[in-house]
């Protein structure tokens, strides 16, 4: 193993440390949003979070406002793997569909 591997290896270990010592009330079902907003930066990443804002969730499906309508396509393609991703954190099918939607700048 090189180094630059064993430093993401132990980046990943802090990260999962780090989440399980806040409090549970924090990602209750009644702060559903704030965790969502919470593992959606980990999982689409600075900039993708910062070209993104969430917004409602219903029924299973989460709207999102990106800016700039050159992001929807890209992110349609990476909507799979964004579900599995949340869902897989949430230990629960908690999202059916992302739905992206362009928001003036």
């Amino acid at each position: 193993m090189n180094k630059k591997q064993g430093l993401s290896r132990n980046w990943s270990e802090i990260r999962s440390v780090l989440f399980e010592s806040l409090p549970d009330e924090i990602f209750s079902k009644g702060n559903q949003n704030e965790w969502l907003v919470y593992h959606w930066n980990l999982v689409v990443g600075k900039q993708i979070a910062g070209v993104s804002t969430l917004g409602t969730m219903t029924q299973g499906v989460l709207h999102v406002q990106v800016k700039g309508k050159e992001w929807v396509p890209v992110l349609d393609s990476l909507k799979n793997k964004i579900l599995k991703e949340i869902n897989s954190r949430a230990g629960e099918p908690l999202l059916s569909d992302i739905v992206f939607k362009t928001v003036a700048r």
